[in-house]
C-alpha cells in the first residue's frame, strides 16, 4: 500500500543515480523532464522461515539491478544470517539465471547474526562486489565482527581470484567485552573511486580502549590492500576517546574523500564528517581542524548518508532538539569549508515528519535537477513503521509537488517496514528503490521492492 500519492513530475537525466550514498556526480546538465508513474512494490520470501532483508542497490550498464542484504533460514536470534545478492533484470523480473533461481546465498563465515551485505558496487568487468560485517572466525565471543568482501562472477558464482576464495577480511582490530557490550570492528559503506579501487569506511576498536575509532581503507578493484594509502592502507581517526558510527564515504572529483557518520557526546548525538587528500592524509583546513561535527539539533542530529551539491553536501539522517520530540528525517547541507549552510532549508537543515512519529532517514540520492531523494522509514503510530521517500527542492524546502509534507509512506504488511537503498537505471526509465518487509523482533522479515515508473 502506498499512502500519501500525489501527483508530480521530476526532472531525470539518462544517468546511473546511485542510492548507497557513494554517487559524487552533480555535473550533469542535460536533463529531461519526466513524468513519474504509479509506483509499484513487491514482497519477496527468500527463505519460507528466517529474516531477508536488502539494504542496498546497484544498476549494471545493461540496465539489471542488484539487491544486497543477508537472509537466514528462521527467526532465532542464533540463526547463521549469509550474505545474499538478488538480480533483476530491467522488467523487474527475477533473473533466474543468476544463482539459484535469482538469488546468489554465500556464508562467508559459519557462525550467527553478524554477517549483513551493508554495501554493494558492480564493477566495469560486470562483476559484483559486495560489503559488510561478517563474524570473527574463530573467535571465543560469537559477537565479535569483521568486515568482509565478497566478489560474485556474473552467474553469482564466488570469484576464486578475488581475496581467498571470493573473501576478503579485514581484521581492522581485536574485539573486547566492554561491560554487557561487545566492542568490535563495524562496516559503514563502500565506494569507489574514479580507479575502481574499492573504498572501506568502517571502524575500529581503539588501542587501549573500549571505544571505536573512525577508519578508512582503500584496496585494489581485485581486492588487495592499497599500502600507499594513510598508513599502511589505512586512515584512523579518534576524536576525543568517543565511540565512531561510520556512515558511507564520498570520493570527490578532485580525489579528496569525506567520511560521514555520527558519535555521542555525553547525552548528545553529534554528526561527523571530515575529509582526507586522496592518499588519505586528513585535511585540517576542513571545518575545524578537518572535522564537521556541530550539534545542530539539540539531542540529536545523525548523518547517515551524503551526495554532492555544487561544492557542498547535502546529508539525511535523523535528529530531534529533545528527548520529549520525535525523531524526524533530517537533512544537513555542508559547505566545501565545513561549515553549515545556513542557505538550506531553515537555517542550515530541514526536517520532514511523516506522521507525528519518530521517523529514520537512512539513504539518499540526488536528482540531476538538484531536487534530493531521502529514504528511510516512518512511523504512522509509535508501533508501526513503513517505508519513507521524502523528495527535497535544491534549496531544502520539501516537494509539496511529490507529496503532502514531502513525502510518501509505503506499506509492505509488516509493523516495521523500512526502506535502505536508491538507484535510477542507466537509461533513466525507472527508480528502484529496496528494503524489507518488518514483521518486528520476533517476525519473519521479507524483502521489498518499489519501483517507480519514468516516462
Amino acid at each position: 500500500m502506498i499512502k500519501n500519492l500525489g501527483a508530480l513530475s521530476w526532472v531525470l537525466a539518462a544517468g546511473v543515480l546511485a542510492g548507497c550514498g557513494d554517487d559524487d556526480s552533480d555535473d550533469n546538465n542535460s536533463t529531461t523532464v519526466v513524468t513519474l508513474g504509479e509506483p509499484t512494490q513487491k514482497v519477496l520470501a527468500v527463505s519460507a522461515t528466517g529474516h531477508d532483508r536488502f539494504f542496498s542497490v546497484a544498476f549494471d550498464s545493461a540496465g539489471n539491478y542488484y539487491a544486497a542484504g543477508s537472509v537466514a533460514d528462521s527467526t532465532e536470534s542464533t540463526a547463521d544470517s549469509k550474505m545474499l545478492v538478488a538480480k533483476f533484470k530491467s522488467d523487474g523480473e527475477l533473473d533466474t539465471s543468476f544463482g539459484t533461481d535469482g538469488y546468489a546465498i554465500h556464508n562467508a563465515i559459519v557462525g550467527t547474526t553478524g554477517e549483513v551485505a551493508r554495501s554493494i558496487v558492480v564493477q566495469s568487468s560486470g562483476k559484483i562486489v559486495i560489503a559488510g560485517t561478517i563474524e570473527h572466525a574463530g573467535a571465543s565471543d560469537t559477537r565479535d565482527r569483521d568486515i568482509g568482501l565478497l566478489r560474485l562472477n556474473t552467474d553469482g558464482s564466488l570469484d576464486s581470484t578475488f581475496g581467498t576464495d571470493g573473501l576478503v577480511t579485514l581484521n581492522l582490530s581485536e574485539g573486547e567485552v566492554s561491560g554487557t557490550s561487545f566492542v568490535a570492528d563495524n562496516i559503514g559503506g563502500m565506494t569507489t573511486d574514479s580507479s575502481g579501487r574499492l573504498l572501506i569506511h568502517g571502524s575500529a576498536k581503539r588501542d587501549g580502549g573500549t571505544d571505536t575509532d573512525f577508519v578508512l581503507t582503500r584496496l585494489s578493484a581485485d581486492g588487495v590492500v592499497d599500502e600507499t594509502f594513510g598508513t599502511a592502507g589505512r586512515t584512523t581517526l579518534d576524536i576525543r576517546n568517543l565511540s565512531a558510527s561510520p556512515k558511507p564515504a564520498i570520493v570527490l572529483s578532485s580525489g579528496q574523500i569525506l567520511g560521514t557518520g555520527y558519535m555521542r557526546d555525553g547525552s548528545v548525538v553529534v554528526p561527523v564528517i571530515y575529509r582526507t587528500d586522496a592518499n588519505g592524509v586528513l585535511d585540517t583546513t576542513y571545518g575545524e581542524n578537518g572535522i564537521f561535527s556541530q550539534a545542530v539539533l539539540e539531542a540529536t542530529t545523525e548523518v547517515y548518508s551524503a551526495v554532492v551539491q555544487g561544492d557542498s553536501i547535502v546529508t539525511v539522517g535523523y535528529g530531534r532538539n529533545s528527548a520529549e520530540e520525535n525523531l524526524d528525517f533530517l537533512s544537513l547541507r555542508i559547505t566545501s569549508a565545513g561549515a553549515l549552510d545556513t542557505t538550506y532549508g531553515s537555517n542550515g537543515y530541514t526536517r520532514v515528519d511523516a506522521a507525528g512519529f519518530n521517523d529514520n532517514g537512512r539513504n539518499m540520492t540526488q536528482l540531476p535537477d538538484g531536487r534530493i531523494a531521502l529514504v528511510g522509514g516512518g512511523r504512522t503510530t509509535a508501533e508501526t513503521a513503513d517505508g519513507m521517500v521524502a523528495i527535497l527542492n535544491a534549496d531544502g524546502q520539501a516537494d509539496t509537488t511529490f507529496a503532502e509534507k514531502g513525502a510518501r509512506l509505503f506499506d509492505f504488511g509488516g509493523t516495521a517496514d523500512f526502506l535502505w537503498g536508491a538507484a535510477v537505471s542507466p537509461a533513466g526509465d525507472k527508480a528502484v528503490i529496496v528494503g524489507l518487509k518488518g514483521a518486528g523482533a520476533d517476525g519473519n522479515d521479507d524483502v521489498a521492492v518499489v519501483t517507480i515508473p519514468l516516462q
